[in-house]
C-alpha cells in the first residue's frame, strides 16, 4: 500500500494579496486545518498557482516603495532588525511626514524577501478599527476562521491570537497607531477597548512572533507598560542629495543641497516639496535657503511651512479644493465620494481623477486602488483649510447612508458604509441623524447578536457629551440620551468592566424614573442586578431584580418578565437557596418556551442542570444538561458548549464513573484551548487531574495538575492556583 502524500496547504488569493513581490493586498485560508508554511500553493484568480514559502498580507493602505523616490534608510532597517531580535514589541515613532510608514513599508518588503518569518499581516489601524476585526481578520488570512469571534470575551480573543503567534513566526506591523490614542497619555482611547491588552501582550507575551507598530509618539498600556521605541529622524545627507538630484535638483551645488537637508532636518516630504518650489526656477533653492519664515520650528514645522508655500504658489485652484475635499474622509474615499463633497455640477468623477492624478505626481495625494488618501500631515493641513466643514460632513453622510450593505450581514465591514455615515453625522453635529442610521438599520441588533460591544461604545460615544454623566445632552429626547447611557452599560458589562457599568446604568436609569418610562426603568433596574450578581453582591442584585420584574409584569413585557425570574434563580444559586432558585428557573423556562426564546431557554436549562448537582442530584442534572447542550451547539455558543460539557463531566464524576467524565472534560479542554478560553482550560485540567485521581493514576493527576497550576498563575487565578498546590501536595505527600 502506498503512502498518502502529505497535504499542502491551498490558499485562495484575492485581489489585494502579495507574496514575495506578487502585487496586490489580500488573502484568505482554504482548506487548510494546519498550516505548513515551508510548503504552500497560492491560487490565483485567474486560476494560476504559485508555490510559496511566505505571505504578506494587507489592510488598509500600505507605501508602495519606489526605489526612485526612496533613498537610504539602510541604517534604520538594520536597527530595526537588530531591535528585533531582542524584542518581542517595537513602536517607531518620528514626527508627521518622517517616513514612519515608508520605513515600515520598506521593513516589511526586506523580510518578505528573507523568508525570516511564516507571515507578516500589515494592517493601517484607523477610526473604526477594533480588536475584534484584526484578530478576525488575522484568522482568517491564515486559514484558520474563527466563529462568532466577536462572543468571546475580548481577552480571550487576545489569548487566542498569542497562542497562534506562539505557534509560528509572524511579523504583524499595526501602522498608523496614533489615531487610537489619547493624544495627553498615549495611552489607547478608552472606547478603543482591548488594545491596552494587546499592548501589554506585544511586550509580555509574544514568544516566536514580532509586531511592529508605527505612531507619532510613544504608546503605553492602561497599566503603563510600554513596547521598545525607535524614534526616526529624516534622511542623512547623502540619502537627501540623492532624493533631491532624483526631484529634478541637477545643477544645484551641493553645499546648497547640504544646507537644505540640515535646514530641513533631513524630513522626506519637505524635501520631496522642497524640490517643488525649486525646478524649472533658477536660483530657486538660493533665495528660498534665504528665506528666514520657511525655516522656523522643528523638522514637522518647517515641513509644513514648506507645504505651505507649495499649496500656495504651486498647486491651482482645483488641486487646492481637491485636497481639501478629500481631508474630510477617515478612510480612502473614491472619486465619487469627492464629487459629492464638492457639491457641484462641474465636478464630475473623470474631472476627479485627472486632478488627482496630479496630485499623486506631486506626493500630496496617495491612491489605493480606486481609493485616494492623503498622509496625515497633508490631511491635517488641508483640514484647516477647508470651508463649511458642518456641509460638507452631511454631504458625507449623505453619500455613505444610502450605500447598499449585504442583504444578511454577518460582520462589521458589511456595514462599514453606515459607520461611516453615523461617523460624518457626528462630525455635523446631527447627533438625532446619527441616532436613526443605527436604529432604522438595525445597527444595534446586529452588532448585539455579532457580541461586537467595542464597536457599539465607539458609536455610542460620539453621540455623548465629553462629559458623559454631565447635564449636557446632545440629543434633542433626553430619553434617547438615557438609553445611549445604558447601552454604553451593557456594553462595558459584557466586556467584563461591571463597575463601569454600573455608573452608566444608574445615569439611564434615572433619566428613565425622570421622564416616566416604565419599560426602561425596568431595564436600566435589571441591568443593574445583573452588574451586582457580576461582581458577587446576590441580595443587592435581588433587590434590583425584584424591582424590574414587578415593572415586567405591570406593562405585560413578557421576554424581560421571564429574563428576570431567570437571573433571580441564579442569584439565590449563589446564596445556597438552591430549591428557591429552582423556582425562579421554572418559571423562567416556561416563558422562555412559551415565546420561543430558544437562546434563554437553553440558559435556564443548564441553570436547573446546576441547581439539581447543589441537590445532590447528578442523573436530573444530566438530563438538563443534555437539553441545554444540544440546544447550544444548535446555536452555536461555542463558550455555553464548553461549560456544559464540562459540567456533564462533573456529574458523571459524581456518579462514579471517572471515565465518562474524562470525556467530557476533554471536550471541554478542547473547545476552552480553541477559543482561546485560559480560565476554562485551567478548570477543564483540574477537573481531569481529579478525575485520574479518583481511577489511582496518580502520575497522570500531577501532569494535569501541573499544567492547570501553570495556567492559574498565568492568568493570576488565585482559586485555580489553591486548588491545584492543594492536590498537588497531597499527591506528593502520599508517595512519599
Amino acid at each position: 500500500m502506498e503512502a498518502d502524500e502529505p497535504s499542502v496547504p491551498i490558499i485562495d488569493v484575492g485581489g489585494n494579496f502579495t507574496q514575495g513581490n506578487i502585487s496586490g493586498q489580500s488573502a484568505t485560508g482554504s482548506n487548510i486545518s494546519q498550516i505548513q508554511y515551508t510548503n504552500c500553493t497560492f491560487v490565483y484568480p485567474d486560476g494560476s498557482t504559485k508555490q510559496g514559502y511566505s505571505w504578506i498580507y494587507t489592510q488598509g493602505a500600505r507605501p508602495i516603495i519606489d526605489p526612485k523616490r526612496v533613498f537610504g534608510r539602510e541604517t534604520e532597517l538594520e536597527k530595526i532588525e537588530n531591535y528585533l531580535e531582542d524584542n518581542s514589541a517595537l513602536v517607531i515613532m518620528g514626527l508627521r511626514g518622517t517616513g514612519k510608514s515608508t520605513l515600515a513599508s520598506m521593513f516589511v518588503d526586506r523580510m518578505g524577501e528573507s523568508g525570516k518569518f511564516a507571515g507578516i499581516y500589515w494592517r493601517k489601524v484607523d477610526e473604526t478599527t477594533d480588536i475584534s476585526e484584526i484578530i478576525g481578520s488575522f484568522f482568517t488570512v491564515i486559514g484558520k476562521p474563527v466563529k462568532d469571534l466577536e462572543r468571546y470575551k475580548i481577552l480571550d480573543q487576545i489569548n487566542l491570537l498569542f497562542n497562534e503567534l506562539n505557534e509560528a513566526s509572524y511579523l504583524l506591523v499595526l501602522d498608523n497607531f496614533e489615531v487610537i490614542l489619547d493624544p495627553q497619555t498615549n495611552k489607547p482611547l478608552e472606547s478603543k477597548v482591548g488594545f491596552s491588552e494587546l499592548i501589554e501582550s506585544a511586550k509580555e507575551s509574544c514568544i516566536r512572533s514580532k509586531i511592529l507598530f508605527t505612531s507619532w509618539d510613544s504608546l503605553a498600556s492602561e497599566r503603563g507598560i510600554r513596547p521598545f521605541s525607535y524614534q526616526i529622524r529624516g534622511l542623512d545627507t547623502s540619502a537627501g542629495i540623492l532624493l533631491l538630484r532624483r526631484e529634478g535638483l541637477l545643477n544645484e551645488s551641493e553645499a546648497e543641497l547640504k544646507e537644505a537637508i540640515e535646514l530641513s532636518g533631513g524630513h522626506p516630504l519637505a524635501l520631496i516639496l522642497l524640490a517643488q518650489l525649486v525646478t524649472g526656477r533658477a536660483g530657486k533653492l538660493s533665495s528660498l535657503l534665504n528665506d528666514d519664515s520657511l525655516w522656523i520650528g522643528e523638522e514637522g514645522e518647517v515641513a509644513e511651512n514648506i507645504l505651505n508655500k507649495v499649496y500656495n504658489e504651486r498647486l491651482s485652484k482645483e488641486e487646492r479644493e481637491l485636497l481639501q475635499y478629500v481631508s474630510i474622509f477617515r478612510q480612502p474615499a473614491p472619486a465619487k465620494a469627492i464629487t459629492k463633497i464638492a457639491n457641484n455640477p462641474s465636478w464630475t468623477e473623470s474631472k476627479v481623477e485627472k486632478i488627482a492624478w496630479k496630485l499623486c505626481h506631486k506626493s500630496l495625494l496617495q491612491k489605493n486602488d480606486e481609493n485616494y488618501w492623503e498622509e496625515s500631515l497633508i490631511s491635517k493641513y488641508a483640514t484647516v483649510l477647508l470651508s463649511e466643514k458642518s456641509e460638507r460632513h452631511k454631504l458625507a453622510m449623505e453619500y455613505y447612508r444610502p450605500l447598499l450593505i449585504s442583504e444578511k450581514p454577518a460582520k462589521k465591514e458589511d456595514i462599514q458604509s453606515l459607520i461611516e455615515a453615523h461617523y460624518h453625522a457626528c462630525m455635523a453635529e446631527e447627533y438625532d441623524q446619527a441616532l436613526h442610521i443605527i436604529f432604522d438599520n438595525n445597527l444595534n441588533e446586529y452588532l448585539s447578536l455579532w457580541s461586537n460591544y467595542t464597536v457599539f461604545i465607539d458609536l455610542y460615544s460620539k453621540m455623548l457629551p465629553e462629559d458623559h454623566f454631565g447635564k449636557e445632552i446632545l440629543l434633542k429626547d433626553k430619553g434617547n440620551h438615557g438609553v445611549i447611557l445604558g447601552s454604553m452599560g451593557i456594553a462595558y458589562k459584557d466586556l467584563g468592566e461591571p463597575k463601569k457599568a454600573i455608573e452608566y446604568y444608574e445615569q439611564a436609569l434615572k433619566i428613565a424614573q425622570e421622564i416616566g418610562n416604565r419599560q426602561n426603568e425596568g431595564v436600566w433596574l435589571g441591568n443593574l442586578g445583573n452588574a451586582y450578581s457580576y461582581l458577587g453582591v446576590s441580595k443587592k442584585a435581588i433587590e434590583y431584580y425584584e424591582q424590574a420584574l414587578k415593572i415586567a409584569q405591570e406593562i405585560g413585557d413578557r421576554r424581560n418578565e421571564g429574563v428576570w425570574f431567570g437571573t433571580m434563580g441564579n442569584a439565590y444559586i449563589y446564596l445556597g437557596e438552591t430549591k428557591k432558585a429552582i423556582e425562579y428557573h421554572e418559571q423562567a423556562l416556561k416563558i422562555a418556551q412559551e415565546i420561543g426564546d430558544r437562546r434563554n431557554e437553553g440558559v435556564w436549562l443548564g441553570n436547573l442542570g446546576i441547581a439539581y448537582m447543589d441537590l445532590g442530584k447528578p442523573k436530573k442534572a444530566i438530563e438538563y444538561y443534555e437539553q441545554a447542550l444540544k440546544i447550544c451547539k444548535e446555536m452555536g455558543g461555542r463558550r455555553d458548549e464548553g461549560t456544559w460539557l464540562r459540567n456533564l463531566g462533573i456529574a458523571y464524576k459524581n456518579l462514579s464513573e471517572p471515565r465518562k467524565a474524562i470525556e467530557y472534560y476533554e471536550q471541554a479542554l478542547k473547545i476552552a484551548q480553541k477559543i482561546g478560553d485560559k480560565r476554562g482550560e485551567g478548570n477543564a485540567l483540574g477537573d481531569l487531574g481529579i478525575a485520574y485521581k479518583d481511577l489511582g493514576e496518580p502520575r497522570k493527576a500531577i501532569e494535569y495538575y501541573e499544567q492547570a497550576l501553570s495556567i492559574g498563575k498565568e492568568i493570576e487565578d488565585s482559586r485555580i492556583i489553591i486548588f491545584c498546590e492543594r492536590n498537588l501536595e497531597t499527591l506528593k505527600d502520599s508517595k512519599k
